[in-house]
C-alpha cells in the first residue's frame, strides 16, 4: 500500500532512487527519527473533548456506554476500550497514534499461520501485481505463469527484484476467515477514530518484507485509493514484534493537515523535490512494538518504512476503513489504458478494487456490497 506521490511507477513499486520519489529524510537515518511520546494532560483533553465532539471515554479507558460484541458467533472480544480520548486526540492531531496490546497475542499467531499458508499458495499474484504496477499492463501480468516469468518482466521494466520493498497480497479477508473475523472486530473502533457512525473495509494487505528487502518509500494510502473522501484510516498490525531500529512504519505527524501542498503545488512540481526541507525533523515512529501493538494513520498521512535486514522476513496485515458514506470519485481510474490520463491517484491498489468498482457509479454511495462490506454497524 503504498503508494508514492506522482512520480513514476517506478517509484510507485519502491525500486527508484529516493530522489524521485518523496524527498524527506531517509527512512531509518540516525538522528531523523524519534519516538513519538505525546505529554498530553488529562485535564487538557477532557476541557476540549465536547467542544470537538470526540466520543466520551472514561478514564479508565473503558467506554462510557456498554458495549456490545461485533458479532455473537465471529468475532473476537472488541478492542474499543483501548481508543481513550487521549488515543482520538493524538489521532486527529498527528495523524497517527499506536495502540499498545490491542489484539490478543494468540489471535494474532494464528492469523500469521493462516496468512503464512495463503500467502505460499498465491505467491505469484503478488508477484504479478508488481509487474502490473510496473508495465500498467494488465495482460502482461497475468502472462506470467510462473514467479520466475515475473522476475523477467521485471528486468525487462529495468524493474530489478533486488530492490522491491515487499511483496503484497489484497483482501486476504475474502479467503482467510481469521483475518475476515479481525477485520470485524475493529470495525468499531475505526469508527471511533474517523469519528463517523459507519464504516466498510475497504481491503486489507498481507506485506512480505523478505529479509534484505529495501525501503518502503514516503506515501499516502488514499492517492490509491478510489474514494472522494478524507475519512480513511490504516491499522498497520505486525504479525511479529518490531524491534527499535526495525522495519515498522514512519510518519510524518499533522502531514495528513497540510493542505497547502496540494492546493498550491502541482503534483510534479519542485514542491515535491524539497520535502526534506517543508517536513524537516518530523519524522517519528512507534518502536519497539510487541506483537498486539497495532499503529494506525490517516488514509493522507505520509509515512515509510525503512529496508529490512534483520534477517527474517516481516510480515504485517495492514487493514484499511472508510467511511461507509464515502463516494467514488471520477477520475478513479484514469491511469487504466484506454482513459483519460489526469494525473490523479495511481495504480499500485488496483488490483485491491478491480473486482467491484465498475459496479458503483461515480459520485454515488456503493450501498451494500459484498466485496466491501459495512463492518460498523453490523446491523
Amino acid at each position: 500500500m503504498k503508494f508514492l506521490f506522482p512520480f513514476s511507477f517506478l517509484a510507485a513499486i519502491g525500486v527508484a532512487p529516493l530522489s524521485t520519489a518523496l524527498v524527506l529524510p531517509t527512512c531509518g537515518l540516525p538522528g531523523q527519527t524519534f519516538s513519538l511520546k505525546a505529554k498530553i494532560k488529562q485535564s487538557d483533553i477532557d476541557s476540549i473533548a465536547t467542544t470537538v465532539g470526540l466520543k466520551l471515554v472514561a478514564k479508565n479507558g473503558k467506554p462510557l456506554e456498554n458495549l456490545k460484541p461485533v458479532s455473537k458467533r465471529d468475532s473476537h472480544s472488541t478492542p474499543d476500550g483501548k481508543i481513550t480520548l487521549e488515543k482520538q486526540l493524538d489521532y486527529s492531531r498527528n495523524g497517527s497514534t499506536v495502540l499498545r496490546s490491542l489484539i490478543d497475542q494468540q489471535v494474532l499467531t494464528d492469523v500469521k499461520s493462516d496468512l503464512r499458508a495463503y500467502y505460499k499458495k498465491k505467491e505469484l499474484d503478488a508477484w504479478r501485481q508488481k509487474v502490473e504496477v510496473g508495465s500498467n499492463d494488465q495482460l502482461r501480468a497475468q502472462n506470467c505463469a510462473s514467479v520466475k516469468d515475473c522476475r523477467r518482466e521485471l528486468r525487462k521494466l529495468n524493474l530489478e527484484e533486488d530492490n522491491l520493498p515487499f511483496l503484497q497480497l489484497f483482501n486476504t479477508w475474502r479467503d482467510v476467515k481469521s483475518v475476515k473475523v479481525l477485520t470485524r472486530t475493529l470495525g468499531k473502533a475505526a469508527s471511533i477514530l474517523l469519528d463517523v457512525p459507519s464504516v466498510r473495509v475497504y481491503q486489507d494487505a498481507l506485506f512480505v518484507k523478505r529479509s534484505q528487502d529495501g525501503p518502503t518509500p514516503w506515501h499516502t494510502d488514499a492517492r490509491m485509493a478510489p474514494f472522494d473522501t478524507t475519512n480513511m484510516i490504516t491499522f498497520w498490525i505486525p504479525l511479529q514484534k518490531v524491534k527499535k531500529g526495525g522495519s515498522a512504519l514512519l510518519f510524518v505527524p499533522k502531514s495528513h493537515n497540510d493542505f497547502a501542498l496540494p492546493f498550491w503545488n502541482d503534483f510534479d512540481g519542485p514542491e515535491y523535490t524539497r520535502l526534506e526541507d517543508r517536513y524537516k525533523g518530523r519524522t517519528v515512529h512507534y518502536m519497539p512494538m510487541a506483537l498486539g501493538d497495532v499503529t494506525v494513520h490517516s488514509g493522507f498521512t505520509l509515512h515509510c518504512a525503512d529496508g529490512n535486514y534483520t534477517g527474517e522476513d516481516r510480515i504485517a496485515l495492514a487493514i484499511s476503513y472508510v467511511d461507509a458514506q464515502a463516494e467514488i470519485r471520477e477520475t478513479a481510474l484514469s491511469f487504466v489504458k484506454g482513459r483519460e490520463r489526469t494525473g490523479y491517484g495511481d495504480n499500485e491498489d488496483y488490483y485491491s478494487y478491480k473486482d467491484w468498482i465498475d459496479d458503483v457509479p461515480v459520485r454515488s454511495k456503493i450501498g451494500n456490497h459484498s466485496l466491501i462490506p459495512i463492518v460498523w454497524p453490523l446491523n
